[in-house]
């Protein structure tokens, strides 16, 4: 085979991944920012039976919801705010976990869609800021330890 063949071969396995990656990045902007203009859920008013670890500070808001992925465990809190917040509020809850002995090992947003961060301390884990509703944010606070 000659080069020619290989560099379009080369070329067309890059291009299509990165394809695929930007048509999502754009279908989660589309899906933020209807989000952020829908009516409420009527669950985001209900505090979860299983709350936060008490070493996991709260996002505030209320934490409405519980679930679990093997030993991952998962909380989803509706807190104030809109899609132009997100970051803001991501970097105001990793102000609150560092004061609380975690260390922010990572951090990514997409303006208007999601902020998010990953940490270590006491626990490690992730969270996501996403649009919930008119008004509202979702927090997700994503535990693997």
């Amino acid at each position: 085979m000659s080069a020619t063949p290989r560099v379009r071969i080369a070329a067309a396995a890059v291009a299509v991944p990165l394809v695929l990656v930007l048509a999502s990045c754009d279908n989660d902007k589309e899906k933020a920012k209807a989000a952020a203009t829908a009516t409420c859920p009527a669950n985001i008013t209900q505090t979860t039976s299983t709350p936060l670890p008490s070493d996991v500070p709260s996002p505030g808001g209320t934490v409405y919801d519980y679930n679990t992925q093997g030993k991952t465990q998962f909380w989803f809190a509706a807190i104030d705010g809109g899609p132009d917040q997100l970051a803001s509020l991501r970097d105001t809850y990793n102000t609150t976990l560092t004061g609380k002995g975690y260390k922010i090992e990572h951090t990514d947003q997409e303006k208007g869609a999601e902020a998010e961060a990953e940490f270590s301390g006491p626990h490690e884990g992730s969270t996501q800021f996403i649009p919930l509703c008119s008004g509202k944010v979702r927090v997700r606070i994503k535990l693997t330890s």
